[in-house]
């Protein structure tokens, strides 16, 4: 989490700077960064008492979403769950607005769960027709705004 929290620290110093220019609206039209965190349970929730203080620093242009694969007996929560429950923000930033995606984990089970995933939700689902989605993905690869910090 740590490269991640880096990135958030970096927004807020720019937010920061951006509202003392040009005053309180200097957000606005920021684009928003949602990070979706796995963990097992509240033991290894990595600075989870400063999410909350930067989403609130970047007037909600920064949006964590915990996916606890441990806490509940009945269900375990993954990574992918939450990709597929946000699959319309998800599309329009990586699609349309032509966002960064960056993977890290587990590469034998978890970056490779996300991965099609994403490539579901990008090809509209299962019915949508063979390969819409790997296409949609290839793409964010080639043009390099897809980075991968994985290990098996």
């Amino acid at each position: 989490m740590a490269p991640f929290r880096a990135f958030i620290q970096e927004r807020v110093f720019l937010a920061r700077r951006a509202k003392a220019k040009t005053g309180p609206d200097a957000l606005k039209d920021w684009a928003t960064m949602d990070l979706f965190y796995g963990c097992r349970s509240d033991w290894d929730f990595l600075y989870k008492d400063e999410w909350e203080s930067y989403a609130k620093e970047l007037d909600g242009k920064f949006r964590l979403h915990v996916a606890f694969s441990r806490r509940s007996r009945n269900k375990k929560i993954y990574v992918q769950d939450l990709i597929e429950e946000q699959a319309e923000k998800i599309v329009e930033a990586l699609v349309e607005k032509k966002g960064y995606l960056y993977i890290c984990g587990d590469a034998k089970h978890m970056a490779k769960d996300v991965e099609c995933t994403l490539e579901k939700i990008m090809g509209g689902g299962l019915d949508a027709g063979l390969g819409s989605g790997e296409k949609q993905l290839r793409i964010i690869k080639e043009r390099k705004r897809m980075m991968l910090d994985v290990w098996s």
